[in-house]
């Protein structure tokens, strides 16, 4: 079990890519990070909006995070940690580089 912080990168792939530091895929939710690092789910959350990757937002930008989800967890025997992590950077820079806006279900 980590007790740090994790940084944007480690929990944006932990948290919306379910690959946890220790390269491990799972499905993850606040409570699934919260339990790895020894906090609360609301410590979890708070972490998210600090570092710019809310939910809510995330799901307006137009980017569809399934495709390159699935990439990782096929890539995920033949990458080390460092691969891991450069693999989820590269995936949140295209995520923050995404415009944002409504979502195809909110109508007009």
């Amino acid at each position: 079990m980590q007790e740090q912080r994790p940084d944007r990168v480690e929990l944006f792939a932990f948290y919306y890519l379910g690959v946890n530091p220790d390269g491990e895929y799972r499905f993850a939710n606040a409570h699934h990070v919260a339990k790895y690092y020894g906090v609360s789910a609301d410590a979890v959350l708070r972490w998210l909006e600090e570092l710019d990757l809310k939910p809510r937002d995330v799901l307006r930008q137009q980017f569809n995070l399934s495709g390159p989800q699935l990439e990782l967890q096929l890539e995920l025997p033949n990458l080390d940690p460092a691969g891991v992590r450069q693999r989820a950077a590269a995936i949140l820079a295209d995520l923050d580089g995404a415009d944002g806006g409504r979502r195809f279900w909110e109508g007009d």
